[in-house]
C-alpha cells in the first residue's frame, strides 16, 4: 500500500442558504425602507477563515434579500423589503491567555437595489447610498465551547474591542435624501472616530435548533449607533427549517421618528428550504 502525507488545511469554508416564505414588519423608519407584507425571502452566508500558528483571517461574507408582491401600489407590482450587502473581516495575531488577540476589523454594508416609498418615484435607498463603513483596533476575544453532557450542543463566539475605530457613511445617488442618513445636506458623506464594540455568536442547542446573534456598538462620544441581530433556526429536516429573524436599530444622528423615535425596528418569521454545508 502506498502512504499519502495529509496536509493540514489552513483555510475553513462553510456557508447557510435558504429561500423562503415569510412575514415581516418595518417600523416606519427604518433606515433602508420597507414594507409590512408577506414576502419571497433569500439569505446567503459565506465564510471563509484562515488560521495558522498565530495568525487570523476571518471573513464573512452575507446576502439578505426580500421581494414581496404591491397591490397596495399603483406604480410597480413588486417592491424590495430587506436588501442588505455586508462583508466582515478580521486580522488578527494571538494575544494572551489563548483565547486573546490583536486584531483589526471591518465592517462594510450596503444593498443592491432601488428602494422606493408606496406610490412614489422617489428613491429611498439604492446600491451605494448608503455605504456604511466601520473599522478599528484593539483585542479579540475568541471562544469555542462544546458540552460533554448534550450532543451537538456548541457555542461560538467572538468579541471585538476597539477603542480606536471610525465610522463612515456615503450617500452615492443625487436622488436619495443624504438627512435620512445622518449626513449634512450639500455632503454626500459623513465621517466619525470613536469607539466600537462587536461581538457575534452562534449557540447550537441541538442538532436542529440554533440561535445566531450579533450585536454591534459604536460611539463618537457625542452620537450612538447600535444594532442587534437575533436569528433563531429550527429545522424541521435537512431541508426545511422556519426561521425567526429580529433587528433592533438605534441611530440617534438622524431625524427621529414621531413614534420610534430613534429605534428602528424589522421582524421576519419564514419557512422553506434550507442547506448549510
Amino acid at each position: 500500500m502506498e502512504k499519502t502525507k495529509i496536509r493540514r488545511r489552513y483555510w475553513a469554508y462553510n456557508g447557510d442558504h435558504s429561500f423562503q416564505l415569510s412575514q415581516s414588519y418595518f417600523s416606519p423608519n427604518w433606515h433602508r425602507g420597507g414594507t409590512s407584507n408577506f414576502t419571497f425571502v433569500n439569505n446567503h452566508i459565506l465564510r471563509m477563515n484562515y488560521q495558522k500558528e498565530k495568525v487570523r483571517f476571518n471573513n464573512t461574507f452575507e446576502w439578505r434579500l426580500s421581494v414581496f408582491t404591491a397591490p397596495d401600489d399603483t406604480l410597480r407590482k413588486y417592491r424590495i423589503g430587506d436588501d442588505l450587502l455586508r462583508y466582515y473581516g478580521d486580522f488578527g495575531l494571538d494575544a494572551f491567555a489563548k483565547k486573546w488577540s490583536y486584531s483589526t476589523n471591518l465592517d462594510v454594508r450596503s444593498q443592491l437595489f432601488n428602494n422606493f416609498p408606496t406610490n412614489s418615484n422617489t428613491i429611498r435607498s439604492a446600491f451605494l447610498a448608503p455605504l456604511y463603513v466601520n473599522g478599528g483596533v484593539g483585542l479579540k476575544y475568541n471562544l469555542d465551547k462544546r458540552f460533554e453532557k448534550v450532543r451537538h450542543r456548541r457555542v461560538r463566539l467572538d468579541l471585538h474591542l476597539a477603542p480606536l475605530s471610525f465610522n463612515f457613511r456615503y450617500v452615492g445617488n443625487e436622488k436619495v435624501d443624504v438627512a435620512r442618513y445622518g449626513i449634512e445636506e450639500g455632503k454626500k458623506h459623513s465621517m466619525d472616530l470613536g469607539s466600537t464594540v462587536t461581538a457575534n455568536m452562534i449557540y447550537d442547542f441541538n442538532r436542529y435548533i440554533s440561535w445566531n446573534s450579533r450585536v454591534k456598538y459604536f460611539t463618537s462620544y457625542e452620537k450612538v449607533e447600535a444594532e442587534f441581530e437575533n436569528t433563531l433556526n429550527m429545522a424541521l429536516t435537512n431541508a426545511f427549517s422556519t426561521r425567526f429573524f429580529l433587528n433592533l436599530r438605534f441611530d440617534d444622528s438622524v431625524p427621529p421618528d414621531p413614534k420610534f423615535e430613534y429605534l428602528q425596528i424589522t421582524q421576519m418569521l419564514s419557512f422553506g428550504l434550507n442547506y448549510k454545508w
